[in-house]
């Protein structure tokens, strides 16, 4: 073999060594990996609040970056499909905050975050039924949903519609409306600006059959969660709080408020919540 075959041998088998341990995790390879900003942050698709395809990214992140920008906390932004994988990164990654739900980490995870909340919606379960007199009733008790099944986004804490005896079945949250849909989930749960927002496409012939139960599904806490063992994510959620202060006291947030769910909404009481 030639000095020209061997180098060129030695470095096939390194790039497919360097290839098996980049992509080892499949499709779990973090974006990082590839970016080197050292202050990446990730964030969770959740329209409208959090789009790539919304104005200014969705209202979140239209809060969120308005604090970041006026406290110079600097950083890139990935938004990624689903819950799973944004709490997959912060376990095995060093970021400087991840975006979305107050997100339910394990207990490992959770020992480094610190989470602040910027935004708290009511939530209510959807149904699709031709025949609303037949509605799903859950009252305020999961117990009455007994056997049915519930469509979750991935990473989604589902302890307490299993103890209640529910199917569960995982989705993506824009696919969720349309399992609905199919009938392949009987009820969802999610604020009305996102249920509202995902079934858009279908509301000219299916709007009838969309149900929204009375009874609320709780709250949604959405917010920024840093990560304490970040050289910098102490500093930054120290400053963020103190940003989010100045953003609420100069009415910006209203503002935004009213802009990305219209004038109606009750701005007042949607800051208590998260003070």
């Amino acid at each position: 073999m030639t000095l020209t075959n061997k180098f060129i041998s030695l470095c096939s088998l390194a790039l497919l060594l360097f290839s098996a341990n980049s992509f080892a995790t499949g499709p779990r390879v973090a974006p990082s990996l590839f970016v080197t900003d050292k202050n990446i942050m990730y964030a969770q698709e959740y329209a409208p609040f959090v789009s790539n395809t919304n104005e200014q990214q969705g209202l979140l992140m239209e809060l969120i970056n308005s604090v970041l920008k006026a406290e110079g906390i600097v950083g890139t932004v990935n938004i990624l499909p689903t819950q799973s994988m944004v709490q997959y990164y912060f376990s095995q990654e060093m970021p400087l905050a991840i975006i979305g739900p107050d997100f339910k980490l394990s207990k490992a995870a959770n020992r480094k975050a610190t989470f602040i909340a910027v935004l708290s919606l009511d939530k209510y379960y959807y149904a699709y039924q031709k025949d609303e007199a037949k509605a799903l009733d859950w009252s305020g008790k999961l117990k009455n949903l007994n056997g049915k099944t519930y469509g979750a986004n991935k990473g989604e804490d589902v302890t307490a519609y299993k103890q209640a005896g529910i199917n569960i079945k995982y989705a993506r949250t824009p696919a969720l409306v349309k399992q609905l849909l199919q009938g392949k989930v009987d009820f969802i749960a999610m604020p009305e600006a996102t249920f509202n927002d995902l079934s858009k496409q279908y509301r000219s012939e299916q709007a009838v059959s969309f149900i929204k139960m009375t009874v609320k599904a709780g709250k949604m806490l959405m917010g920024i969660t840093f990560n304490k063992n970040h050289s910098e994510g102490l500093q930054a959620a120290k400053k963020f709080k103190a940003g989010l202060k100045k953003l609420i006291r100069s009415g910006q947030y209203q503002t935004i408020l009213h802009k990305h769910l219209g004038a109606a909404i009750a701005a007042d009481e949607l800051i208590k919540r998260i003070q």
